[in-house]
């Protein structure tokens, strides 16, 4: 157990990082950032959502009492809406405090960001399907 969740949080780390990296042009905070604001902001993000895929993989594990997640269609369900649940407060609660700002161009879905809405159930899904 402890070395799929650490496989799951080292892979979540790398695919949250890329995708980080890739929808970071969609916030104002992000492009008008200098490059020593920009890296740690980008790293630390992408440690939180490993961080939060793996807590979540566990929860979902001890719920439906199944490791591999993929084979069970209530469990893969319920990581993604324990996914999309954290993912719309998070980012509510983070505009709030002005801890980061959207682009013009970031598509919006009640009233947050729809990349950062779907980050955590898409690369947590990758790392499933790239893992098991």
């Amino acid at each position: 157990m402890i070395f799929i969740l650490l496989k799951i949080f080292l892979l979540s780390f790398l695919l949250n990082l890329v995708y980080e990296v890739c929808h970071s042009v969609l916030y104002k905070t992000c492009q008008e950032a200098r490059l020593n604001f920009y890296v740690p902001l980008i790293l630390k993000a992408s440690l939180k959502d490993a961080f939060f895929i793996s807590l979540f993989y566990l929860i979902t594990v001890f719920l439906f009492r199944d490791f591999f997640i993929l084979n069970n269609y209530w469990g893969l369900s319920a990581f993604i809406i324990l996914c999309l649940a954290f993912s719309f407060v998070d980012e509510k609660i983070s505009l709030k405090l002005g801890r980061w700002q959207y682009a013009a161009n970031m598509p919006k879905i009640f009233g947050v960001g729809l990349t950062p809405l779907l980050e955590l159930a898409i690369t947590g899904a990758l790392a499933f399907l790239l893992i098991f």
